[in-house]
Formats: structure tokens, sequence, C-alpha cells
């Protein structure tokens, strides 16, 4: 692989302490009954306008755009502060430097806050960009990749896009990428298998192991219908 791309909330940052603190900042501002934390999970990785939806069917674009403000007023204040990496992160990091490949974090959020976030845990030191959604995040995670391949000029074969949501899986295929499955996420295997992801890994250590020290790096083509245990990489 050329092109190592990277989901960043659940993928190599556990975020939800400073997400849940926002959404319901958010949520409050659109009059939205509290959800609990095991009800707020599932829209973890999710872009704020459809989770708004999802929870309160009927919003206007004005409606969304103040649940949006509410957000991001709570976020920067002290959600944007609240991000652990998982372990083995950095190591996983560094091997793709020192075998010569790029890495680039590829995600939703938008991508000031991305930038943030990457530079305030020392992320930037091993990747070479940051692509992120506009700030009515509404670009596709499918648009995000075509760009982060552009910025990387490489083609979908030569890349592989390690997510924990369903959104990476789908953007991935899209674009001809291969996705790898980040089973210590938010994402469950079976919403990732759902998508058509083939290949998984169980931490970031698995992943170095398997989809960057290894001899051999799986395609898009041998992974299809093949390999489907959560347990096993490839």
């Amino acid at each position: 692989m050329k092109a190592y791309l990277f989901d960043l909330d659940g993928t190599l940052t556990d975020s939800r302490e400073g997400l849940f603190s926002s959404f319901r900042a958010a949520l409050n501002g659109l009059a939205i009954p509290d959800q609990t934390d095991e009800e707020l999970d599932r829209f973890l990785g999710t872009p704020l306008p459809e989770m708004f939806r999802a929870l309160k069917p009927g919003l206007s674009k004005k409606q969304i755009a103040g649940g949006i403000d509410a957000f991001r007023s709570a976020y920067e204040a002290d959600g944007i502060t609240r991000n652990l990496l998982y372990p083995g992160v950095p190591e996983m990091l560094e091997a793709i430097v020192r075998k010569g490949a790029g890495s680039w974090v590829v995600t939703s959020k938008p991508e000031h806050y991305a930038v943030q976030v990457t530079r305030d845990l020392g992320l930037d030191r091993y990747v070479r960009g940051v692509i992120g959604a506009g700030l009515d995040e509404t670009d596709s995670k499918g648009e995000l990749i075509a760009r982060a391949l552009a910025e990387a000029k490489v083609a979908g074969k030569d890349a592989l896009m390690l997510g924990d949501r369903f959104y990476d899986v789908v953007g991935a295929l899209e674009t001809g990428v291969l996705p790898v499955g980040a089973l210590w996420g938010y994402g469950a295997y079976e919403e990732l298998h759902a998508a058509g992801c083939r290949h998984f890994a169980q931490s970031p250590d698995e992943f170095r192991k398997t989809f960057v020290e290894a001899a051999v790096i799986p395609s898009l083509v041998d992974g299809r219908g093949k390999r489907n245990q959560p347990s096993v990489g490839i």
C-alpha cells in the first residue's frame, strides 16, 4: 500500500466523552429529549445533520444550523480537548513512516477541528495531511476519500481505509479503496460486514502487524467474500 487513510473518532482517538457532552448541548438547543450514553453511541461518527434528523424528523435547515452552532460552542469550549489516543496508535503510524508509505486522516469532522485534534495529540508528526468536512458537514465519506487520494496522488487500488463505521466502508468501496474494520471503535463487526467490509483488526497492534508490516498486504479484489471472522485480519 502506498497510502493509508484513517478515520479519526473511534479509530485513532477515543473522543466519546467530549462528543457526548457536546451532543447534549445541541439536543437541548433543539428541544430534543436527552439521550442515554447507550442511545448516543449509535451516532458516533454520524454527521450532525443526519443525527438531528434521526432524532427529530422535519427539522428545518435553520434549526439544524442552530443545533450545529450549539454543538460547536460546547465542543470548542471543552469537548475538543477530551480525546485519548487508543493504545498502539503511535506505533502503528510510525511503522507506516518506516515503510515509506504515507498516512492521511480522513474524517467527517470539520477539517479545522480535525487538524487541531491531530496536532494536539502529536499525530501531525506521522501524517502527511488531514482531510475533513466543511462546516456544514454535508461531505460524504466517499467524497472525502476521493480528496485524500487526489492529495496523495495515488489510485484507489494502492490505498487502504481504516475505519470503525459503515460510512468508512461505503466510502472506501465507492472509490476502489480497500476497507479495513477497526473493531476497537464505535461500530460493530455486523455493521461493518453488512456494509461490505471483509478485513478486520481487533487492535492497532494487530492492524500494524497485518496491514503494514506483513510481507503480503491484502487487496480489494482478494478481500471480496473472504475471511469474514472478526478475529482474523486477513
